[in-house]
């Protein structure tokens, strides 16, 4: 299903350059929707993808300074760590991260443009996986295991596109840096072993959203 992302952000990009632009950003005070959101991490620690999320949208684009909020980019990524002579995957790392900021929006008829940086916490989670369970087991000699991620702060700079297809349907575009940096930390026999984990990822989503009124 990854390869068909390419087209379908050209597709959404030939609807912002051809669809007639002769109405203004609609009133719409609550909009909801879904988006798919393509992760590039950059680092080897943490893994890429994509995913679907839940889409909203509250209010309409006022141009000018204001605040931003950023509640919905949450995503898995799967975690690389070394054991013993090679690297394992113990599991998916969950970050949801909370963010709040303020930009700049600026609007032209259908489409506002904003660009904004948002931070706050990410609120993580962790589990191992069944087989890193059995290798940790079996090279370390470890029993009664467990583990959980730390919560970490974040922050976001980014860009946002809304255009109005009509006054029941928008498009969202938006693409930015998200800076989180958790720790796993693993608990057994043999003690307590906190691992940073650096999670730093590109995300670019594109959304549709249906205004509820």
């Amino acid at each position: 299903m990854l390869t068909h992302r390419p087209a379908l952000y050209l597709g959404l990009a030939s609807i912002l350059l051809s669809a007639p632009s002769v109405l203004a950003q609609t009133d719409s005070r609550l909009a909801v929707g879904a988006s798919v959101t393509t992760r590039v991490a950059t680092s080897d620690e943490a893994g890429s993808g994509a995913a679907v999320n839940f889409e909203w949208r509250i209010g309409h684009a006022i141009p000018g300074w204001g605040p931003q909020l950023s509640l919905f980019s949450w995503f898995d990524t799967d975690v690389q760590r070394p054991l013993g002579a090679g690297m394992i995957d113990p599991g998916h790392i969950r970050i949801r991260p909370l963010l709040a900021g303020y930009g700049y929006t600026w609007v032209r008829r259908r489409t506002a443009i904003t660009a904004d940086l948002v931070g706050g916490y990410s609120l993580n989670s962790f589990r191992l996986d069944s087989a890193a369970l059995a290798e940790y087991e079996r090279l370390l000699g470890a029993t009664a295991i467990e583990s959980e991620a730390t919560n970490a702060w974040a922050i976001k700079p980014e860009v946002q596109v809304l255009y109005d297809i009509n006054k029941r349907f928008g498009l969202k575009l938006n693409g930015g840096y998200l800076i989180a940096r958790p720790s796993l930390v693993i608990r057994s026999s043999l003690g307590e072993v906190v691992v940073p984990v650096h999670a730093d990822t590109f995300l670019i989503t594109a959304g549709l959203v249906y205004s509820l009124f």
